[in-house]
């Protein structure tokens, strides 16, 4: 698993209550049973640890841990609010 891909599944773990060693890049988020909720709160997990822009409804139609992956690789950088 590369470095990415665990820190991935370490922030998707937390909103599922899985283990994150328990997940791979083909893990299916259906069956961690994220919802929407679950997925948008992921996101903005995943944006504080990466520091880049998710876009929710990419994000709402990802189907594996690979594609969130994929989702934080291809994310612009979060532009600083200036607060």
């Amino acid at each position: 698993m590369t470095t990415t891909t665990a820190r991935v599944a370490a922030v998707v773990a937390k909103w599922c209550q899985a283990d994150a060693a328990d997940l791979t890049a083909d893990t299916r988020l259906e069956d961690l049973d994220l919802d929407s909720l679950s997925r948008l709160e992921a996101a903005l997990g995943l944006q504080r640890e990466f520091g880049v822009a998710i876009d929710d409804t990419r994000m709402n139609d990802a189907e594996t841990i690979a594609d969130v992956v994929d989702i934080v690789e291809t994310s612009p950088a979060k532009v600083a609010d200036g607060s």
